[in-house]
């Protein structure tokens, strides 16, 4: 999936395994200040190389029956409302995993 328009609305696709690849840390502090400064594209950007990751994550954390894709959608808003409190180094990965894993209730 593209990240034209409706980026967060449409499934990312599955494969077998979910790659990141290998200067993705890099990329995604990149990608994280872009998305500070409002950048929609770095966001779509962002969902295109981690959604698939992030993904299977949730499904395998989630209770079954769960929603993972809903969940990964609202996982991507909390990255966007609180990029602009982002710290740039080599946590970004972490930092997205983070607000995309956690569930609020």
């Amino acid at each position: 999936m593209k990240h034209a328009g409706n980026a967060l609305q449409s499934d990312p696709p599955r494969s077998a395994t979910c790659e990141v690849p290998g200067r993705a840390a890099a990329h995604v502090d990149d990608l994280l200040v872009q998305i500070a400064h409002g950048s929609r594209d770095a966001l779509g950007q962002l969902y295109d190389l981690l959604a698939p990751l992030l993904l299977e994550l949730l499904r395998s954390r989630l209770p079954e029956g769960a929603d993972a894709r809903s969940a990964l959608v609202d996982g991507f808003s909390r990255v966007w409302r609180q990029a602009p409190s982002y710290e740039t180094g080599p946590h970004g990965l972490d930092w997205v995993i983070e607000r995309v894993a956690r569930q609020e209730r």
